[in-house]
């Protein structure tokens, strides 16, 4: 069992160079999600909730979707090294040339993203913080599927931003994800502890 307190020696890949080298791996006719999660790795937690970011913003649909993030939270707090998904999902054929052109795109997009975003604060890899991470994750995953009106919005903006920071593993980013994350729901236990009360 690895230390949980401890980050590992290996420095972190940009993830820009990862999705490339997925994309040079499309040369054949079709290509398993399996396989794009393994190369992936522990960052189809980012992307998972990037993907879900639009959907924790639309009513009734943040409702389900909130429920999502909270599950992707959970196996995050305790320690999958990579997003969990039903064999049935993981084994399903992709056409390769589509994948390999998305993922073309995608780079570029991450490119840009990584003059201001990118490994930083290398002891935040420490497990310890993904099983925080995890936690946070978890909490506004609950806030978001909870039907309030306009309350899911705080929550998902910070999402995206652990989102960002758990992609490219900079520490400053996740730490700010987290201050966001403690103040918004501070608030809206506020808001709520003031609705109820009065």
């Amino acid at each position: 069992m690895k230390p949980i307190f401890i980050a590992p020696e290996e420095r972190r890949r940009r993830t820009s160079d990862v999705l490339v080298d997925l994309a040079n791996r499309c040369s054949g006719k079709t290509i398993t999600l399996r396989e794009l999660m393994n190369g992936l790795g522990d960052r189809t937690y980012g992307v998972a909730l990037i993907i879900l970011a639009a959907f924790n913003i639309i009513p009734f649909v943040s409702t389900f979707s909130g429920l999502i993030v909270a599950l992707i939270g959970t196996q995050l707090l305790f320690g999958f090294s990579r997003l969990y998904l039903p064999d049935r999902m993981l084994d399903h054929q992709l056409p390769a040339e589509r994948v390999r052109s998305s993922l073309t795109v995608f780079s570029r997009k991450v490119i840009t993203l990584e003059k201001f975003i990118r490994p930083r604060w290398h002891f935040t890899e420490a497990p310890i913080v993904d099983r925080f991470n995890g936690m946070m994750i978890m909490m506004l995953g609950v806030v978001i599927a909870l039907p309030i009106p306009f309350a899911n919005f705080g929550p998902a903006f910070v999402l995206i931003i652990m989102a960002l920071g758990l992609l490219e593993r900079d520490g400053v980013v996740q730490v700010l994800a987290a201050a966001f994350g403690f103040f918004i729901m501070g608030v809206i236990y506020t808001l709520l502890s003031n609705s109820l009360g009065g």
